[in-house]
């Protein structure tokens, strides 16, 4: 309840170590949150860096 500015919640797909279920579930709890899932396991950011800044900048645009 404390969250209130739009939040993304990107998600590594099956092969991460958070499971993604509890990611929805966050991004469901915030309001204006927003799930995704790039498949790319734990570490998003680096496997996937192009489709992990796509997301980014489209949320940031919406």
């Amino acid at each position: 309840g404390a969250i209130t500015a739009p939040t993304l919640v990107i998600g590594g797909g099956p092969t991460s170590q958070i499971a993604q279920e509890s990611l929805v579930w966050l991004a469901g709890r915030i309001p204006d949150g927003r799930y995704v899932t790039i498949d790319a396991g734990h570490l998003v950011h680096t496997e996937r860096p192009d489709e992990f800044l796509a997301e980014v900048r489209a949320f940031g645009l919406s």
